[in-house]
């Protein structure tokens, strides 16, 4: 399928409706062409229910686009446990399951999904015990976080006395400096140029779990005793596009299906070492093109409100 590329742009900026910027533009997205010619509605091919790209209940397409819409490969497994009251229409977990259907699995709480080792398992969510995905890098490989400060190391004292294997005392001070001086580059140097220096990192998790709901109904599901235990993690701050605002929340409060793919994005620096180059972008295929939908309607109300009243 088709690829746009805009590398001028980058993601997550704050979107103009005025200026017309569009969000997505730097992203490798492929063709949206067969959701634009979609122009009816049709029905579930599992359901029966009216259905116009997707169903949202079923996590299929309808038959029209099967073949069309492209899908993701994921190098671990998801996990989305959906609140019972989340209205399944509103959700964008459906565009997750859709679009990387071997990789993530819906669970509507109180089903939760069995893991047979939860030590590889970790879940989006700040709780006391959270770290980022650098922090759990470098407590993988043995490093302190972020926060902590390398230790200071003494140093030996210099003298220029001879030892019996014909060294000097110089001289062995000269090689503990080095030696001091690379463990202290390694605690220093950034994870990612320490990756790419050293290839890919072994990932210390296998699934990685996202609650779908609004926050204030996100604790009863984290509070499960069948969750605790797990290692949570937390995303760096990134302005959300969703369409849907929670009320009194930060636009850091993200969709389900942006939540994924930047935890995506975030994995990729710290643990692959290799330039990104796009592999989860169409993750958010459908968000994109909906969003694009949303702002064209509030385009063309706010220019009829300016025609009806001048």
């Amino acid at each position: 399928m088709a690829l746009f590329h805009c590398p001028e742009q980058k993601f997550g900026q704050t979107y103009s409706m005025a200026s017309g910027e569009d969000p997505f533009g730097c992203l490798k997205l492929s063709s949206q062409e067969c959701l634009i010619s979609q122009d009816r509605r049709t029905v579930c091919p599992k359901c029966q229910l009216s259905r116009k790209y997707f169903c949202y209940t079923c996590y299929v397409l309808v038959a029209e686009l099967e073949g069309k819409v492209p899908k993701v490969k994921l190098p671990f497994k998801v996990d989305i446990i959906k609140h019972p009251k989340e209205v399944d229409g509103k959700s964008t977990a459906a565009h997750a399951a859709i679009l990387a259907p071997d990789d993530v699995t819906i669970y509507t709480y109180p089903i939760i999904p069995e893991f047979s080792d939860p030590s590889k398992v970790v879940i989006v969510f700040p709780g006391l015990n959270a770290l980022s995905l650098e922090d759990l890098s470098k407590k993988q490989r043995g490093l302190p976080k972020s926060q902590d400060k390398p230790q200071n190391i003494k140093k030996p004292q210099a003298t220029s006395k001879e030892t019996k294997d014909g060294s000097t005392e110089n001289g062995r001070e000269e090689q503990q400096k080095e030696t001091v001086k690379k463990e202290s580059e390694d605690v220093q140097e950034p994870p990612l140029k320490r990756q790419r220096t050293e290839g890919q990192q072994s990932t210390p998790f296998e699934r990685v779990i996202f609650i779908d709901s609004t926050w204030n109904q996100t604790h009863r599901i984290f509070n499960d005793e069948r969750l605790k235990g797990l290692q949570c993690v937390i995303l760096k701050d990134h302005v959300t596009h969703f369409w849907r605002h929670q009320r009194n929340k930060p636009d850091t409060f993200l969709a389900t299906v942006e939540a994924i793919y930047y935890f995506l994005r975030e994995y990729h620096d710290i643990f692959e070492g290799v330039t990104y180059d796009g592999r989860f972008d169409n993750l958010l295929y459908f968000f994109s093109f909906m969003f694009q939908i949303v702002q064209k309607s509030k385009q063309e109300k706010g220019r009829l409100k300016e025609e009806k009243d001048p």
